[in-house]
């Protein structure tokens, strides 16, 4: 039996458990870590933690709600040809959400979200639609880092087939101010964070 906990206190845990991981990621940069191991680990910790909140959400609603990794979640994208020739090629994005055993989410984890991350990402969901995988796309990203014109381009060209972005950090990236240098930490937008937390409550919900 799981035992219940209010949706104040799963957003209160999740939000703690991001806020530690952002402060790690200041502590192993003030000792030296080099910049391309500190984009590696920002990677692999925000989809690791995508992930986590998934699960856990799931696990305090009592529903079988599991998030899994895309690499290990290769979907098929075939074509025939007239020939009857046979071609598949597999495609997956960061996080691929199962409710009940049922496909339903992806999610795209970003530090930053810039205009070609954005293009890739929607591109990406595009081939999910064409193939037959009737799933939610959503953007899960620390800040935001394209501009608003080229958004809504974007947007109009792939048919709006993004249907969230959650920016969970305020003000628009710098790259000469870092957020896992100390000096230029941010802190976590308290509704965007919501916004997301929801999100995935109604994911859970069906």
């Amino acid at each position: 039996m799981c035992e219940f906990i209010s949706k104040e206190l799963v957003i209160s845990t999740l939000k703690n458990d991001l806020s530690e991981i952002m402060d790690n990621w200041a502590k192993n940069y003030s000792n030296n870590c080099s910049g391309g191991k500190m984009r590696g680990d920002r990677g692999e910790d925000i989809e690791k933690f995508v992930r986590k909140s998934v699960d856990f959400i799931g696990r305090h609603l009592g529903v079988n709600l599991v998030a899994k990794r895309g690499n290990d979640d290769k979907k098929v994208c075939k074509i025939t040809l007239e020939i009857g020739k046979e071609i598949r090629k597999f495609h997956q994005v960061d996080v691929h959400i199962y409710l009940n055993d049922v496909f339903v989410c992806v999610i795209e984890c970003k530090a930053y979200l810039d205009s070609c991350y954005y293009v890739r990402a929607c591109d990406d969901f595009k081939l999910f639609q064409k193939f037959g995988y009737p799933v939610k796309h959503t953007i899960f990203t620390l800040e935001n880092s394209i501009d608003e014109d080229t958004k809504i381009f974007t947007d109009h060209l792939t048919d709006h087939i993004c249907n969230d972005v959650f920016y969970i950090l305020d003000g628009k990236r710098s790259s000469a101010k870092p957020i896992y240098d100390e000096k230029y930490k941010k802190i976590i937008n308290h509704d965007n964070f919501v916004r997301f937390i929801e999100f995935i409550y109604s994911i859970a919900q069906g």
